[in-house]
């Protein structure tokens, strides 16, 4: 069942119950009403009846003659009828009107201290509301009223309701029809895009935004997911074209070198150069696989963001690369050194721009690890970086024209640049004052 139609049913039983209910409301609200009506016209007529009655001068022998007191009492409607029962039994009534019933509990108001009584009777086929009052004297008023038009009424009303609530239904469903249409069409076309979408591979489709309502902006949102994932996608495929070009240089290399070795001519002293070379190509080799991991995984998924202080991670780094290469990595540290990070991808970071110092900086120069100030920054005193090469420094693959000839992949401060983006760190290149490179990252200060 699609979203239209569930918004259809949805919108006609909520209009069905409240229809329901306001039948039902008005239902009982009407017959009351029309009840107390009727009992309120009975109560005034045997009111004045016993006003009349009260008189000392009243005589029951005139009150059905031809006098003014049988005008009183005896007003003419056609829908009501007035009769009295004496002590002795004897019913005064007019001729031309049925008479009403007497009932035993009619009869023992005269013995009781509430002295009225009502009932129901069916005369001639219709039902009369009665009222039975008690005078001093022990007679019996009775008033009745002809209630057929209440139940006229009642039946007309439990006709009536059903069929609005059920015309109220049925144009409530065809409004709720047309309007989930409005509203579902450009969900449909989201979903119909998103189905395009995974059939085709097609990420340059877009859902087209018209208004600023939720569905709107869910629209957006999907735009922007287009936009991202379009992204990601076109950064794997020149991933994929880049190290396909960065590993064709080592494999040719290695494969000449294989062919070299199969000479039976090749002296011993060659044969220990070809492998010392092959050797080399292959650690290169391992170090672009470990780096093209690096990038491709996107650690934001892998690894959740937690305070950690930089000072401690400079410190343990410098150890470990004073060790490896035999050169001094020293660490100033100033105050401000706790960042929230992933943890893994930050080591990797500063060590790819202590990795980057030392290669350039060579064996005899110090390099500076400078923690602080929500900063960690990697100073060496190398042959510099031109200002021509600083804007691209941390692009994949990127290798400044002076540096081509040396070891590496061109991806270490691309990494750096990778995480920098995950954190919304800002990463900076600057001419070291004593000759040589500054590079760091600048992390944002958290509240």
């Amino acid at each position: 069942m699609n979203l239209r139609t569930r918004f259809a049913l949805i919108a006609g039983g909520l209009v069905f119950i409240l229809a329901t209910a306001m039948s039902i409301g008005a239902y009982r609200i009407a017959t009351s009403q029309l009840e107390h009506q009727v009992d309120t016209s009975l109560n005034q007529r045997a009111t004045r009846i016993l006003a009349i009655v009260a008189r000392n001068d009243f005589m029951w022998s005139e009150a059905f003659g031809r006098g003014p007191v049988n005008q009183a009492i005896m007003q003419t409607e056609v829908d009501a009828i007035t009769q009295v029962v004496l002590p002795n039994g004897q019913v005064l009534g007019r001729n031309e009107y049925p008479q009403l019933p007497v009932t035993d509990q009619a009869r023992q108001l005269v013995n009781k201290t509430d002295k009225v009584y009502r009932s129901n009777a069916i005369i001639d086929g219709h039902t009369f509301r009665m009222l039975t009052v008690a005078t001093d004297d022990g007679s019996l008023i009775q008033v009745a009223k002809d209630t057929q038009v209440i139940i006229n009424a009642r039946n007309g009303m439990r006709t009536m309701f059903p069929l609005f609530a059920m015309f109220a239904v049925m144009i409530s469903a065809v409004i709720g029809w047309l309007f989930a249409g409005r509203v579902s069409k450009p969900i449909e076309n989201l979903a119909s895009t998103a189905e395009s979408i995974a059939a085709t591979q097609d990420l340059d489709r877009r859902i087209e935004v018209n208004g600023r309502d939720e569905v709107a902006k869910m629209a957006q949102s999907f735009n922007a997911m287009l936009d991202a994932l379009r992204g990601s996608v076109n950064r794997q495929r020149q991933l994929v074209q880049d190290a396909s070009h960065e590993l064709r240089t080592p494999l040719t290399s290695l494969r000449a070198n294989t062919e070299l070795l199969e000479r039976a001519t090749l002296s011993d002293a060659d044969r220990a150069s070809i492998l010392s070379d092959m050797r080399a190509e292959v650690d290169e080799l391992a170090d672009l696989s470990a780096e093209l991991s690096a990038l491709a995984t996107d650690q934001r998924t892998t690894e959740i963001i937690s305070e950690v202080d930089l000072a401690d991670i400079a410190d343990e780094i410098a150890l470990r690369a004073s060790r490896r290469s035999g050169a001094i990595v020293s660490v100033h540290i100033t105050p401000n050194t706790k960042v929230n990070v992933r943890l893994n991808q930050c080591e990797r970071a500063i060590s790819n721009l202590v990795d980057n110092a030392l290669k350039f900086s060579g064996d005899s120069s110090e390099v500076e690890i400078h923690v602080g100030a929500h900063r960690v920054e990697v100073r060496d005193h190398g042959p510099g970086i031109s200002d021509i090469d600083k804007p691209h420094v941390f692009d994949r693959f990127y290798r400044a024209t002076a540096t081509r000839s040396m070891p590496g992949s061109g991806l270490g401060l691309a990494i750096v640049g990778q995480f920098a983006t995950d954190h919304g760190a800002h990463p900076y290149v600057l001419d070291n004052a004593g000759g040589g490179s500054i590079v760091g990252l600048q992390f944002p200060v958290t509240q």
